[in-house]
């Protein structure tokens, strides 16, 4: 066992006793210890526990189960409820994914919710949320599509394969010189970070990417001294996690130079572990000290060679002094969170992101970990030999 092994059983250990310390009874989560619990947090949980392989009793599985599907079909009930919207969408396919991860998703796949999101014209949802075109948060409505689209032909048999093929066909096609979609005047944190999502739905698909080596170029140059990749100091957990999906593609490492990122990036995800195991977005954003702003000014700097991706460091440091941000809002728990405050969400991702680089430097240890069986966050290409022949 290496160093980087035992830090890492360590940190797991530490890992699902703060997901442990965020449950409220048999069947629900808050986001952080002190916040009030909701449905978002609860799927957190079920996926933290399950890439632990710290399944609950079957008991609990199925007391999770039925509240996490109680929860998804009560929100759609609700008056005034934009179905198309990513709030929704998001809850709906995270509760796809915890049901996978509970093994209940065959006892009710929520056929009802899901039907009604398939697309007549994937062509045209895709031009609506401008997906195509890089247009802010698009990654995660194009994904939603796919997954809806996926778990409709896997779970519910609908006859959705020529529309999945459409979606590959439209994405690989659009694809800018970085392998991502819009603008590729020069490469930005926002292009990897929106176009993961599309990458997720390509690796299940096991689909070629004509673009692979670009792209790991084009993430690899926005690394940070620390091995974070977000446009901010500290990192930031879905730019970090989303950096390494894109970094190791089919789970493998393309090259050394990769190999020795990764263990940096690794090795500064432990040492930010907080003491009751959890994770936080940022320990470099608030509280504000001469040191965070000196770190700041760094991070800008090291931009300067290209101007898109200066200029969208400088809009993320100026835009973070606001007093608006001296917390993070979400829609998935009324309590805002600090930035240096661990929650289910970081920790998840920064584990992932843990998890993702050991299986990577060790195709071995894949199996350890709970990676979801399901497409969306939270799979891995290991999953495929994994599953039983038919």
């Amino acid at each position: 066992m290496t160093d980087l092994d035992a830090a890492l059983a360590a940190s797991r250990r530490a890992f699902v006793q703060f997901a442990a310390s965020c449950q409220s009874g048999d069947s629900a989560y808050r986001l952080t210890p002190a916040a009030e619990p909701t449905a978002y947090a609860r799927c957190f949980g079920v996926f933290c526990a399950h890439l632990a392989a710290a399944e609950p009793t079957e008991a609990r599985r199925a007391t999770l189960a039925a509240a996490i599907r109680d929860a998804v079909r009560e929100r759609r009930r609700q008056s005034g409820e934009n179905i198309r919207g990513k709030s929704f969408r998001q809850l709906l396919t995270f509760s796809l994914s915890a049901l996978a991860a509970l093994g209940s998703l065959s006892d009710d796949p929520l056929e009802d919710l899901v039907v009604e999101q398939i697309p007549q014209s994937v062509a045209l949802e895709l031009e609506a949320y401008g997906s195509l075109s890089g247009r802010p948060g698009s990654g995660n409505q194009a994904m939603f599509t796919a997954i809806v689209l996926l778990h409709a032909r896997d779970h519910l048999q609908c006859d959705t394969e020529e529309r999945i093929q459409e979606w590959v066909r439209l994405h690989i096609a659009r694809m800018n010189r970085f392998g991502f979609w819009g603008p590729d005047g020069g490469m930005t944190h926002l292009q990897f970070q929106n176009g993961y999502h599309q990458y997720e739905i390509l690796e299940y698909l096991g689909s070629h990417n004509p673009r692979q080596r670009e792209s790991l170029d084009a993430v690899a140059s926005l690394v940070d001294a620390d091995g974070h990749f977000a446009p901010y100091p500290g990192g930031g957990a879905c730019y970090d996690y989303d950096a390494v999906f894109v970094l190791t593609p089919e789970g493998r490492i393309a090259d050394s130079n990769t190999r020795q990122l990764l263990d940096r990036t690794a090795r500064t995800l432990l040492a930010e572990q907080q003491a009751n195991g959890g994770f936080a977005e940022s320990l470099h954003v608030r509280p504000r000290t001469a040191h965070s702003l000196q770190r700041t000014v760094r991070h800008i700097a090291s931009g300067a060679r290209d101007i898109p991706l200066f200029a969208e460091r400088l809009r993320y440091a100026m835009a973070l002094q606001r007093p608006k941000h001296n917390r993070i809002h979400t829609h998935w728990s009324v309590y805002s969170r600090q930035w240096q405050e661990p929650d289910l969400w970081d920790s998840w991702f920064r584990m992932m992101t843990l998890a993702r680089i050991q299986s990577a430097l060790q195709p071995s240890a894949a199996p350890t970990w709970g990676f979801i069986d399901h497409p969306g966050i939270g799979y891995h290409p290991y999953l495929r030999s994994a599953r039983p022949v038919e």
